[in-house]
């Protein structure tokens, strides 16, 4: 699965979001903050990889 990166609104302010695959926590961050922006990334990024060492096969 990959990580998609997409916007919504959540709690009353438009934010960009990074997400492993369907059904994976969504990692909020502030639209225009590029270290927020990496560091959702990266968190999406650590939920692939926990769920792949836990035995996760595409």
């Amino acid at each position: 699965m990959p990580i998609h990166r997409g916007y919504e609104r959540h709690q009353g302010e438009r934010m960009g979001y990074y997400q492993w695959g369907d059904s994976g926590k969504k990692y909020y961050y502030t639209p225009g903050n590029g270290r927020a922006r990496e560091r959702a990334k990266a968190k999406a990024e650590k939920q692939r990889d926990a769920a792949h060492a836990s035995g996760y096969d595409e």
